[in-house]
Formats: structure tokens, sequence, C-alpha cells
């Protein structure tokens, strides 16, 4: 699924558009993510993990490619980021049983920004924190 983009010869990459604001709100979440992973460095190895292994490709496929796709055939940017969310809180049942459906809102979210801006690499940022603050905070509590 994540080499579908390469194989898709009609798709391209969107480049965001120019934004003053863009470079501060990346770098301030590329602080968020270092000041968790200090603040708790039991989990450093889990944050670059998760910037790698999940935010990187689960954003490159479902917002770069998925989304831009979707709303170049519907034409319709809301009901292509609700499908896009629907596919993404599906496709996490199988890892985190019916709790997966739960992430369609962050993802709504995601979508959402990158529809705003084109900025892959703010929506995956952001979804790197996501992880490490459910990760630290929120499943501790769950379970």
């Amino acid at each position: 699924m994540l080499f579908l983009p390469l194989l898709d010869s009609d798709w391209k990459l969107i480049k965001p558009g120019s934004n003053k604001y863009r470079l501060s709100l990346n770098g301030l979440l590329i602080l968020s993510i270092a000041g968790l992973a200090v603040f708790k460095p039991d989990y450093a190895n889990y944050a670059l993990a998760s910037l790698i292994f999940t935010a990187l490709p689960e954003e490159w496929f479902f917002r770069a490619y998925f989304l831009s796709r979707l709303e170049s055939i519907i034409r319709q940017p809301l009901y292509a980021n609700l499908l896009t969310s629907c596919l993404f809180a599906l496709l996490h049942i199988p890892t985190q049983g019916w709790f997966g459906l739960a992430v369609f809102f962050p993802s709504l979210l995601y979508g959402w920004l990158y529809q705003q801006n084109r900025d892959l690499i703010l929506v995956i940022l952001l979804h790197c924190l996501s992880n490490l603050v459910f990760v630290l905070f929120i499943r501790p509590g769950l379970f």
C-alpha cells in the first residue's frame, strides 16, 4: 500500500505554498516531541520509531496520496477527508481492536490541516506527537 503512490504515474506530491508560520509551527512540534522524549527518556526510542515507522508512512499514504487522489476524483474536500478518515480508522482495527476506530477524529484533523496547506511534514509531526501523548498520558489511564 505504501508503494502505490510511486506506481501511480498520474499522482504528484503537492508541495506546500509559502507560509511564514510553517517553519515556526514545525519547529514547535519538533521541540514538543523532543521535550516529551527528554521528559520520559524511556520513550525516546518510541518517539523515533513512531515518527519513522508509523507517522511518516501513514501520512505519506493517507494524506499525501489517498486524500489527494480522492479530492481529484470526487471534487469534494469534505467527503474526501471523511472517506480517508474512515479507511484510516478501519485499518487500525486489526492492531487496536474496536478502540482503533477512535483514530477517526484525529484523522479528520490531519486531513483538514493537510487540505489547508499541503504541508506533509506538519501532519507527520503532529501525528507523531499525538501518538507520543497518547502512549505517555492517555493509554495508562485507559488500560
